[in-house]
């Protein structure tokens, strides 16, 4: 498959956005949460698939394209790994490092992709993967404290709280969300500790909700896995 426009298709355990590619142009997200509307988008036409998801979700995106190339564990990548279990780790943690790659010269980068989990992937300067972390993004957490607990609700809450909450709803959102504030903040001064000066890239959805300290080495980029995966789809499609 050698195609020189395709749809990027990002298929995630929450939403699944797409994106138009033309050459080097990228078009903005389109997020949809109703798959056979995304059937409908990418019927006849060229498709690079990103999926963490079920595989059922392959194989309704296949019978309606006219193509399909999946990024998967096995093809090329544009970097050397050091990760021990290759074949388990998620493909959108791959095409994170992948973008990376495609801005982080002769430098260490940690990508930051804050959404369903909070997942961190650390590459070195000499683009080698080493690996990262994995811990549960807000909903995962509102959600465990719901479930796990006899009294507590279930929150939607992802906008700013206060460090103090005057209520158990507001107790919980800023320990959720103060929590996770610190989390990322911790690592990331955990990782300039070990490794030095380092590019970091935020990505994923509720990335925004999180007010990082902004650092000349910090860099929001809303569609790093998709990036990502037209970098692997080069080198896989000459």
């Amino acid at each position: 498959m050698s195609q020189n426009a395709y749809l990027v298709v990002d298929a995630g355990n929450t939403n699944i956005k797409i994106c138009e590619v033309f050459g080097d142009e990228i078009s903005d997200f389109e997020t949809f949460n109703d798959l056979d509307k995304v059937l409908v988008r990418v019927k006849n036409l060229h498709v690079v698939l990103i999926s963490v998801v079920n595989p059922m979700v392959k194989e309704k995106i296949q019978k309606v394209c006219k193509s399909l190339f999946e990024i998967k564990n096995n093809v090329k990548m544009p970097f050397s790994s050091a990760y021990e279990s290759m074949n388990t780790v998620g493909v959108d943690r791959l095409c994170n490092v992948s973008g990376m790659l495609k801005y982080a010269k002769n430098r260490s980068a940690l990508s930051i992709d804050i959404g369903t989990c909070i997942k961190f992937d650390f590459l070195t300067a000499d683009a080698v993967y080493k690996g990262g972390s994995i811990s549960p993004g807000i909903q995962l957490r509102y959600r465990s404290l719901n479930d796990y607990t006899n009294n507590l609700p279930l929150l939607e809450q992802v906008n700013h709280t206060s460090l103090i909450g005057n209520d158990t709803k507001n107790s919980i959102a800023s320990g959720v969300l103060n929590g996770m504030y610190s989390e990322i903040t911790g690592m990331i001064s955990r990782y300039e500790a070990e490794y030095g000066p380092l590019d970091i890239y935020l990505t994923g959805g509720d990335a925004l909700y999180f007010d990082i300290p902004q650092k000349n080495n910090i860099f929001a980029i809303k569609n790093l896995t998709i990036l990502g995966a037209v970098e692997i789809y080069k080198i896989n499609a000459l």
